[in-house]
């Protein structure tokens, strides 16, 4: 279930017809030039933004629509889930929302089954997305690759700074911070506590938490209390339509200041009863 705003999206998004790509160029890529039978290889959904134009994250928020990838393979190809780089803070009207107003490439691992008689397949995906700016749009494109089978998988040098930029910014740990949810499960605030773990942990400038799940959402806004120095504590209401009975709160922190010594800017951190820690380590300016 979804606040108002984020329904009548998915409605628009259902029953309109899209919008053929307004606001956003959409391709499919992949890192391999060639591929072999049983070795994994990935694709992306590379997402050009027009100025002003932005698409939405795992989880929008208050108002918007994912970006979905439905695959139609050959038999016995198997697509993984799509591997989500760090949000950005965005804007849909007056409604802060999680997106993606840069570029970015959705990468997705396929993988073929251990014997494959043709001499190439296709690979055809249907992506669907809500582009927003001073109004949102629906689009949808059928997309498709046709890759050639070799004994070994062959990497395309023409695509590998586009994958290799999308990996830098896929979770990656994150160092050198205790994380700690010092809320109970489904109390109506939630309080997330980040205290440094040693020295090499810096001082935070407008952290900021981007719940994977919808415990969170993008509105209201968030609280920071700093406590001795160095101890964050990052306070928000629990988002009356998200996921019930969560014993972990996984999402992205960032912040405008390195979260470590020579750190990065952007951290995707899970929390809970154990807790676990990943960081996405991109450098890139937040969304308005």
């Amino acid at each position: 279930m979804k606040p108002l705003l984020a329904l009548l999206l998915t409605l628009v998004s259902a029953l309109a017809e899209p919008a053929a790509t307004k606001g956003v160029d959409v391709t499919l890529l992949s890192e391999s030039a060639a591929i072999a039978p049983g070795k994994k290889f990935t694709v992306g959904l590379k997402i050009h933004h027009h100025p002003g134009f932005h698409t939405y994250w795992r989880n929008p928020g208050i108002a918007g629509v994912p970006v979905k990838i439905d695959w139609q393979l050959p038999e016995g190809f198997a697509a993984g889930p799509i591997q989500w780089p760090y949000p950005e803070k965005s804007m849909m009207a007056i409604h802060p929302v999680h997106g993606f107003e840069r570029d970015v490439l959705l990468m997705v691992e396929i993988t073929p089954p251990a014997s494959v008689s043709a001499s190439r397949v296709d690979l055809k995906a249907a992506a669907s997305w809500m582009a927003c700016a001073d109004g949102c749009y629906p689009g949808k494109k059928d997309l498709s690759l046709t890759l050639p089978i070799a004994s070994e998988t062959t990497p395309d040098p023409v695509a590998a700074e586009a994958f290799a930029t999308a990996r830098a910014e896929l979770p990656q740990p994150l160092e050198h911070w205790k994380v700690e949810v010092l809320s109970e499960v489904d109390a109506p605030e939630i309080r997330l506590r980040l205290t440094p773990a040693d020295d090499l942990a810096q001082v935070l400038a407008e952290p900021y938490f981007f719940s994977c799940d919808g415990q969170i959402s993008s509105a209201p806004g968030q609280k920071v209390e700093i406590k001795d120095g160095k101890i964050l504590e990052i306070i928000a209401p629990r988002a009356p339509y998200g996921p019930k009975g969560k014993k972990a709160l996984p999402g992205v922190l960032i912040s405008k200041t390195p979260l470590w010594k020579d750190g990065p800017l952007r951290a995707a951190i899970q929390s809970g009863g154990t807790i676990e820690a990943t960081a996405a380590a991109a450098e890139c300016e937040c969304g308005k």
